[in-house]
């Protein structure tokens, strides 16, 4: 297995053969001279409308890619009001789109430098030129190359019944990757480049994969996943390795080819299962975070609080397309849809890169470029104001290793069926969506950036499955300076404790686990009049599922107890009618002795814990549940209160250098058109200050506001969108 930089060109030509070296010599326009880097990697800071063109498209047929044209392409992006375009080097069909002598080039280029062509246009047109490189999934050398494919545990015949071929990161693809890397940052004057699918699409069982495994570890690569066997979890461990170690030569190999390119890998991976492999270390490899996402504009707001946290600089890089997925070529998002999309992105002062797609013949529609260039006009007014650091009180805390279901344990690797049902995600995203709709200002934190606990007053830990000792000990730390830390069902569980299990923050949360109780139903029952408020008119709390069943240490507040249903649901049958209810599994008439919400006082600080994910359930009485419990434990006052509608979304940006806060409302309602909303607003006044004035951006006409408290208050009588205001002080 070779490491570092890769062969040398004239080997890796050898290596893959003529045709895959194919090159136009001599007569080689200005990008291709290797004329000394230009790159700053200032470009980012105030670019914020950016565009790609997906274009994957194959050479078989003629007509493919026949009638590119680089002016009128790059035209139809001066239409949208773009500040940069991703272009395309190379696809998944694995062929160069640019002058190489390391791949195999587009057939329908003949003779012609796509890629470069497009990049000088962009540099007469003042637009930013970034580079696209597929990595891993390449059509051309998993047909061309055999040796070099992923082998899944059951074969290829999938990946030869589909459109997607993946080549493995510790093949000699490795050191093609790397020269293809080399080549594009040196011979041509962009300012990025953005890896994409840098990832394990499959477990990868191929030959250079099981003798490093049998190299470094000494045995062989495991099939049966099991997160309670340290031979499949060093296993897991190594891939992570494997595939961060790749990532980070082809950073270096850039870097060092080009100083100053910005450099990101693909990171929509990061709520993703296990099975892609990819760790959330990934990001120290990139220069900002950026991902594409198909899901809502509620899916991007959570993913813009972990971004904001995990990018190196700032804007982060938030991507959707302009339809809703890869697979719809012409269906628009209704605009107003995509606006609301869009505005995710400036809530959160993120850049944002919308996807467009080629026609097979090479060219655009242009009338979409008009439409995107009135949404990009929108944004624009709003850009001169972003920037700054989101203010959160709250932090919810993602664990990228919890990633897994701990219902699919024991199995084989190719018999898993429910791989992307983990508890952890879900109860983080039904977490965000209780602390959004609550207007409590919080982020996400992550097992990748700890240090950052220190900015919190709270951490939710929701259905972590794998807290280790040492973060326990942050945690530990956080709760004795005077935080709050909430935990729900599992979380800081050392199962490898054996044979007695127990929590790793016992003396933080309160109780000590003694294992699991119920199955399909369990309900949480208040003996507290606060909790018995939260969920009134109900008397209890249902919860689809078991509870984890601990006792109460003698110093800590029950506020709630578990209450089993009546008749277990598992056992009621037709003959004899043991059940409870036709329907439904109502609970018992009295509780069990078992906590099922605690409070407990630990040094200077709270600890909260919930006997299961109640933060998973998208019901009304979960989140009030919820957040009675935090507003009880959190000490007053919050960065920022808002009464509105628990659609709209609040957030606000510290901008100290300038003397000012940047509050941003925006409307989540999921239907379009949406209903205009109105918002009372209060936003803490940083101590020792006074605020001057407040300003409604981009209109910049004064907004009144009063002094409540510790608090400036104001109101927006009437947005449809997007709301935003300076609030200044001296």
């Amino acid at each position: 297995m070779q490491s570092g930089g890769g062969l040398a060109l004239s080997v890796l030509e050898q290596k893959l053969g003529n045709a895959s070296a194919r090159a136009v010599t001599g007569n080689e326009p200005d990008w291709l001279t290797g004329r000394e880097p230009a790159a700053s990697g200032e470009w980012p800071r105030t670019a914020y409308r950016r565009y790609l063109v997906d274009t994957h498209i194959p050479d078989w047929d003629p007509v493919l890619l026949s009638h590119f044209d680089a002016s009128k392409f790059v035209d139809a992006m001066v239409q949208g009001d773009a500040h940069a375009l991703m272009l395309y080097a190379n696809s998944h069909v694995g062929l160069c789109l640019y002058r190489s002598k390391v791949g195999h080039l587009h057939a329908n280029m003949r003779g012609r430098d796509f890629f470069g062509e497009a990049v000088t246009e962009c540099r007469r047109r003042d637009i930013h030129p970034i580079g696209y490189f597929s990595l891993i999934y390449d059509n051309w050398n998993y047909q061309n190359h055999p040796d070099w494919r992923m082998l899944p545990e059951d074969g290829y015949d999938k990946n030869l019944g589909s459109r997607s071929g993946s080549v493995c990161p510790n093949s000699p693809y490795r050191d093609y990757a790397l020269a293809c890397a080399r080549e594009l940052a040196t011979n041509y004057d962009i300012e990025g480049i953005f890896y994409d699918m840098t990832f394990w699409p499959t477990v990868c069982y191929c030959p250079h994969c099981t003798k490093r495994f049998w190299q470094e570890h000494g045995a062989e690569p495991p099939r049966i996943v099991d997160w309670d066997d340290p031979l499949w979890r060093t296993f897991q461990k190594a891939r992570q390795n494997w595939l961060l170690e790749f990532a980070q030569a082809v950073t270096n190999v850039t870097r060092e080819s080009r100083p100053g390119i910005t450099i990101c890998h693909q990171f929509a991976t990061i709520f993703h299962n296990w099975s892609l492999g990819q760790p959330l270390a990934i990001s120290k490899a990139c220069d900002f975070v950026s991902g594409d996402f198909y899901g809502g504009p509620a899916q991007k707001s959570v993913v813009c609080k972990a971004y904001n946290g995990l990018s190196q600089t700032r804007p982060f890089e938030l991507m959707t397309s302009r339809t809703r997925s890869g697979k719809e070529h012409v269906t628009e998002k209704p605009i107003d849809e995509l606006r609301t999309e869009s505005f995710v992105a400036s809530l959160h002062s993120s850049a944002l890169l919308l996807i467009d797609y080629i026609n097979i013949d090479g060219t655009l529609n242009p009338e979409v470029y008009k439409l995107l260039g009135k949404l990009a006009e929108e944004r624009a007014r709003y850009e001169p104001f972003l920037g700054g650091e989101l203010v959160a009180d709250v932090a919810i805390y993602y664990d990228k290793e919890s990633m897994y279901n701990p219902d699919e344990n024991g199995i084989h690797v190719a018999k898993l069926q429910a791989v992307d049902q983990c508890p952890h995600r879900d109860a983080v995203v039904g977490a965000a969506k209780i602390l959004r709709e609550g207007h409590i200002p919080f982020e996400i934190v992550t097992n990748e950036n700890l240090e950052r606990l220190s900015r919190y007053r709270a951490i939710l830990l929701p259905s972590v499955l794998e807290l280790n000792a040492e973060q326990a000990e942050r945690f530990r730390d956080f709760v004795k300076g005077g935080g709050v830390l909430y935990a729900s069902g599992p979380s800081s569980l050392d199962r490898f404790n054996k044979p007695a299990p127990r929590f790793l923050l016992e003396d933080v949360l309160g109780v000590r686990y003694i294992g699991k109780m119920g199955n399909k139903m369990t309900y949480v029952t208040p003996e507290d009049a606060g909790i018995s408020k939260a969920i009134w008119p109900q008397d209890h709390l249902s919860y689809t599922g078991a509870m984890i069943k601990t006792e109460a240490l003698p110093q800590a507040l029950v506020l709630a107890r578990v209450t089993l249903p009546f008749v277990a649901p598992e056992i009621g049958r037709v003959i004899g009618s043991h059940f409870a209810a036709f329907w439904s599994d109502p609970p018992a008439l009295k509780p069990e002795p078992n906590p099922s919400v605690v409070v407990n006082s630990f040094v200077s600080g709270k600890g909260v814990w919930v006997a299961a994910p109640i933060e998973t359930t998208p019901e009304t009485v979960n989140r009030e549940l919820v957040l009675s419990l935090l507003r009880r434990v959190i000490p007053g006052p919050l960065s920022f209160e808002a009464e509105t509608n628990p659609a709209v979304e609040m957030t606000l940006f510290d901008q100290a250098e300038k003397s000012r806060l940047l509050a941003g409302l925006l409307n989540l309602e999921p239907q379009w058109p949406q209903s205009p909303q109105t918002a009372t607003v209060r936003v803490l006044i940083p101590a020792g200050r006074r605020v001057t004035k407040v300003i409604a951006v981009p209109e910049g006409n004064s907004i009144a506001f009063e002094k409540v408290g510790v608090y400036a208050q104001f109101r927006f009588d009437r947005f449809e969108s997007l709301a935003m205001a300076l609030v200044e002080y001296e």
